[in-house]
């Protein structure tokens, strides 16, 4: 099987790429971060989320899902990962602990940051369910239609 790649997967493996490279100049900043152990949390969170959209960006033109919803795959599925990534690194710059606190235990930051990093997590971590939610139905619906 030849596997197609659009404009859309295209672009998610390319942002996928980038965040990839973000985490790998991140890991070697850690040391510098207010709080190195949530900075290991982003370096691996970027690094990962990366991958998972290279992956997402291959596999996207097999999903068998109306264009209203393979555009809602593609933004939930890209602005999730990023989300998850940009709260975490704040976490780490500025020391909240509110929203992930087994890396956050023994810091702490203002209230308006510490909102901010739950919302965006809790935003990034709705949105990444929704997008592999439409990613696995839509394939479900690819293989099934391959061997029906």
């Amino acid at each position: 099987m030849t596997i197609k790649i659009g404009p859309l997967g295209g672009k998610l493996i390319f942002w996928g790429a980038t965040l990839f490279l973000i985490g790998l100049i991140q890991g070697g900043l850690i040391p510098y971060f207010l709080n190195p152990r949530m900075a290991l949390s982003a370096h691996l969170a970027a690094v990962q989320s990366g991958m998972a959209l290279m992956i997402f960006g291959v596999v996207f033109e097999l999903l068998s899902l109306k264009d209203k919803w393979l555009k809602i795959a593609y933004w939930s599925g890209l602005l999730s990962m990023y989300l998850v990534w940009f709260s975490i690194t704040l976490s780490a710059v500025f020391g909240a602990s509110k929203a992930l606190p087994m890396a956050g235990q023994g810091f702490s930051a203002s209230y308006v940051v510490e909102t901010l990093v739950l919302l965006t997590v809790y935003t990034g971590a709705g949105l990444g369910i929704l997008s592999s939610l439409l990613i696995v139905l839509g394939l479900s619906r690819f293989v099934q239609s391959k061997t029906t």
